[in-house]
């Protein structure tokens, strides 16, 4: 349990150096849903699952327009843990969260529960708007 915090500041704080520097944030990706819900209750934030997959281009456009965007970037930061989920390897997380389309962004409370969601391709303005609704 341990090692696995300071894994999650450890990649955390990257991110936020990153982010700083004007670089993008990468996406974590776990088949560990429990773990990353345990860190987000200890942490007082919100999971975001990220569903998309190969060859998506609404998902590449997402990814490049909205989450690269610095001030999307800084919001999340500050609040939330993102999870990249592929549709694909993870059917059965895509299942139990309804998502039949990506890309689709699923917010959960640390447990489990779904709390906001927000499907299809969304520009970093209304994206940032939909954040503050959580």
């Amino acid at each position: 349990m341990k090692k696995s915090i300071l894994l999650l500041f450890i990649v955390l704080l990257f991110s936020l150096i990153l982010a700083v520097s004007g670089q993008t944030v990468e996406l974590s990706q776990t088949n560990d849903l429990n773990n990353v819900l345990s860190n987000a209750s200890i942490e007082n934030k919100t999971v975001m699952l990220v569903f998309d997959q190969d060859n998506c281009v609404y998902c590449d456009m997402f990814k490049k327009d909205t989450l690269n965007n610095l001030e999307v970037q800084k919001a999340l930061n500050e609040s939330f843990i993102l999870v990249m989920v592929d549709i694909n390897k993870n059917p059965d997380l895509a299942s139990q969260y309804h998502v039949f389309g990506t890309p689709a962004s699923v917010f959960l409370n640390g447990n489990g529960s779904e709390i906001h969601r927000i499907d299809g391709y969304v520009g970093a303005s209304e994206f940032l708007s939909e954040l503050r609704k959580i």
